[in-house]
């Protein structure tokens, strides 16, 4: 479906002239159309709509597993006014005062609104409305979303931001390091049983967190997305598509990197588009340290360079992800930059629970790329 079936004059609407619904086939490809205007670059609008299209199809997004939510002028389906998707996704609630449960939580993403409809609160009323249908329809705890815009218009909307450091490893021309011997670079295949383990350690690791909280609040829920193979590849199949098209034909055979001992291991993200190696998820054995974590990002370094990205990028480092950093640095002879610095120009995580119940008492693990959406 073209937009050129759709009135491109500028429209007063309120929110009496719209409806919320779940897109057709025909308007989800109106809406990749529509902000694919403002998002496809450098990707072509038919590239872009492609990219969509094979996420759709993933394994996280097919059956349902993303909804499309749209609100549309009430005699006009077609007419769009705003958008957005919400990813059902599995995670883990821990408290002190109880086990372990795997819920069913959501991650909220791609809200547009087309220029000419914005400035009329249309976005602010239809996230509302998604709220309320999540809630009350989808049977989620809680979800996530990640700002692209500051942190105060989705906190007015109950999505408070949870404050978030990154490490961004910056590669100057000339930079070279050793060989990573101690890391074995992972495949597609070797992937999904890493994956398994890491869901165990995880939830391991909240249930410990939770046992050992001394502060007498038993409301307190320690919380965290599974790092299923699930929602891993979903970002594979992104970075897979988008390095077909900007890298002309070019497969991505890299996955990540793991130890030689197996006990630690780490996923990245090829993003052509921001030029940056993202590290989806960095998992440290119990007896493994700075010097295992080392080894990891070296490994990462060196893809990063492989594919021309100057950037690598860890969300939510842990204390040994940020020493291993810093030795790099030192290492680099002036060709290696390390930055930390807390998450402030996109990207910012939000979180909210059903039924806008207050989240102060939520402690987000895992807050890392791989839940990102």
């Amino acid at each position: 479906m073209s937009t050129d079936a759709v009135p491109t004059e500028t429209v007063t609407i309120t929110k009496d002239d719209v409806v919320l619904a779940e897109a057709t086939p025909q308007q989800r490809k109106l809406t990749w159309e529509l902000n694919g205007a403002s998002w496809a670059g450098p990707m072509s609008l038919d590239e872009y709509i492609g990219r969509e299209q094979t996420l759709s199809e993933t394994a996280l997004s097919a059956n349902g597993g993303t909804r499309y939510f749209i609100l549309h002028h009430k005699s006009n389906p077609n007419l769009i006014v705003s958008a957005c998707e919400v990813l059902t996704k599995r995670a883990f609630v821990v408290t002190p005062a109880s086990g372990p449960r795997t819920v069913t939580a959501y991650g909220i993403a791609s809200v547009f609104t087309p220029p000419r409809f914005r400035g009329h609160g249309l976005a602010t009323h239809m996230l509302r409305l998604v709220q309320d249908a999540v809630d009350t329809t989808l049977g989620c705890e809680f979800g996530a979303l990640y700002s692209d815009i500051g942190r105060s218009f989705y906190t007015r909307l109950g999505w408070p931001d949870f404050r978030s450091t990154q490490v961004t490893m910056q590669i100057q021309p000339g930079y070279t390091s050793e060989a990573a011997q101690e890391a074995k670079l992972l495949s597609d295949e070797d992937v999904p049983e890493l994956c398994v383990r890491d869901c165990e350690r995880l939830q391991s690791r909240l249930e410990r967190l939770a046992s050992s909280d001394d502060s007498g609040d038993s409301s307190k829920k320690y919380v965290a997305f599974l790092p299923d193979y699930t929602q891993v590849s979903w970002h594979f199949t992104r970075a897979s598509y988008v390095a077909r098209v900007m890298r002309e034909g070019r497969e991505i055979e890299n996955r990540g990197a793991r130890t030689a001992d197996g006990e630690s291991w780490l996923y990245w993200d090829h993003d052509l588009r921001e030029n940056k190696l993202k590290i989806l998820r960095v998992v440290v054995g119990e007896k493994d340290g700075v010097a295992a974590v080392k080894a990891l990002l070296r490994a990462a370094v060196k893809e990063a360079q492989d594919w021309g990205l100057p950037k690598v990028l860890v969300w939510a480092p842990g204390e040994e992800t940020g020493l291993a950093a810093l030795e790099l640095w030192r290492e680099g002879g002036g060709k290696l930059g390390v930055v930390l610095d807390e998450r402030e120009d996109g990207s910012i995580p939000s979180l909210r629970w059903k039924a806008d119940e207050d989240v102060k008492n939520v402690v987000w693990e895992a807050n890392e790329y791989y839940a990102w959406c």
